[in-house]
């Protein structure tokens, strides 16, 4: 399947008082995840690049076409909606021709394009079937297929497996990363899910009030937040208000927090408060007089391990930690951890500042 890259290039969209700002390459060949809370303009982007909206300002590229006033019909992309958009009144097979009869294929390729699709997308049994007959799951694999056959360069899908239940997410999920790896076709998704996010993403962009923050590898993103945002948005993470900064020695920094005073190297430039140390929970360990200390609040089996949170302070301030013993420690017990080396980072801001990550 041809591919192309899609490009932003200083792309601005403006609703009432929302202003989307977006400059950014899309990789050819790869699935990039846009991840973020509600109304961040996740789903004004796609509309952009479908054609559906027309930007008021900047250029959208699809590899070196320049299709920013194009209509939907005239681009190189299929579109995956989250509420499937299949025609009722088509049975399976026939919703996948369609697109192809409206380009120009015949009714017999028309249909052995079809065929292909479906049975890339495990729906070849299902051809005869209406779609008022079909699961959620079902119904949301024909739409892939719908979209594919019309064999695009750029693969768009708006928040596709969020009407679906957990164990079907994770199937649906991995069927689509497998199909996109088995075309190479470039893909973009957009989601609110930060588990979905990290698993499917070549490369993650995290988004906010119409502005990419942070685009790069899932593992970057985790390890290394731009921001305290990032750091909050991505997921479980340890969050103590920094108190006070003391340099110790050449390269090291003495931070003071509620739970603990934690010696850490100084990473570019010294941080100046108001600031906010994070930790992840895969980097702290329980032991015996530990760095930080905090009381057990909350207890969460997740099957081979514990998801403890810890309160410090006045609840603000919070430790995200996991254990591995098979008895969780109970409610109010204090804990004692100690923090992998190199793990802690400083970031700007106050927990309270970013309460919509919560």
């Amino acid at each position: 399947m041809k591919t192309s890259p899609l490009i932003f290039d200083s792309v601005r969209f403006t609703r009432g008082d929302f202003l989307l700002d977006v400059d950014v390459r899309f990789r050819e060949g790869e699935l990039t995840v846009i991840l973020g809370p509600s109304g961040c303009g996740k789903t004004t982007l796609l509309d952009l690049a479908a054609g559906f909206l027309r930007p008021s300002g900047g250029s959208i590229l699809e590899g070196e076409r320049d299709v920013t006033l194009w209509p939907p019909d005239k681009r190189k992309v299929g579109v995956v909606f989250q509420d499937h958009a299949l025609f009722p009144h088509l049975n399976v097979k026939d919703n996948v021709s369609y697109g192809p009869k409206v380009r120009g294929a015949n009714k017999v390729r028309a249909g052995i394009i079809a065929d292909g699709y479906l049975e890339m997308t495990h729906m070849t049994k299902y051809a005869s079937r209406m779609p008022s007959s079909l699961s959620g799951g079902e119904r949301q694999r024909v739409a892939l297929a719908r979209s594919l056959a019309i064999k695009p360069d750029i693969l768009l899908l708006d928040e596709p497996f969020s009407s679906l239940d957990a164990a079907l997410r994770r199937t649906l999920r991995n069927d689509v990363r497998q199909i996109q790896e088995q075309t190479g076709i470039t893909a973009i998704l957009v989601t609110h899910d930060q588990d979905e996010a990290l698993a499917l993403a070549d490369e993650l962009a995290v988004m906010r009030q119409g502005r990419i923050i942070q685009m790069g590898k899932s593992g970057k993103l985790w390890k290394n937040p731009a921001d305290l945002f990032t750091a909050l948005f991505l997921g479980r993470t340890t969050r103590l208000s920094v108190h006070r900064i003391l340099s110790v020695i050449a390269g090291e920094l003495m931070v003071e927090t509620a739970a603990g005073t934690v010696r850490m190297e100084i990473e570019d430039t010294r941080p100046v408060l108001p600031s906010t140390l994070v930790i992840r929970p895969e980097d702290l360990i329980v032991t015996q007089n530990g760095t930080l200390s905090g009381q057990v609040t909350k207890t969460e089996y997740a099957g081979g391990h514990w998801k403890i949170r810890l309160e410090v302070g006045d609840g603000t301030d919070m430790i995200d930690c996991n254990i591995h013993d098979t008895v969780p420690p109970a409610i109010g017990d204090l804990l004692s951890l100690d923090i992998r080396p190199g793990s802690a980072r400083i970031l700007p801001g106050t927990v309270t500042e970013h309460l919509e990550t919560r």
